[in-house]
């Protein structure tokens, strides 16, 4: 079973307290602010917590 989490999140505060839960209950976490870092980092990640309204690239294009 996988552990690593990407968390997409634009709000930083957010991003922070989502990623410090998540490592608090042993995942890997990788965080990033954007739709297209989202995409880069996508790959590595077992699951993907994702916000729908993001910069450059929303959360529902990442999606498709």
């Amino acid at each position: 079973m996988g552990n690593r989490v990407l968390v997409a999140e634009d709000d930083r505060a957010i991003r922070e307290s989502v990623t410090r839960a998540l490592r608090m209950e042993g995942y890997e976490v990788a965080a990033v602010a954007d739709g297209p870092s989202a995409l880069v980092s996508a790959a590595d990640a077992d699951l993907i917590i994702l916000d729908v309204m993001m910069p450059g690239l929303d959360g529902l294009m990442v999606c498709k």
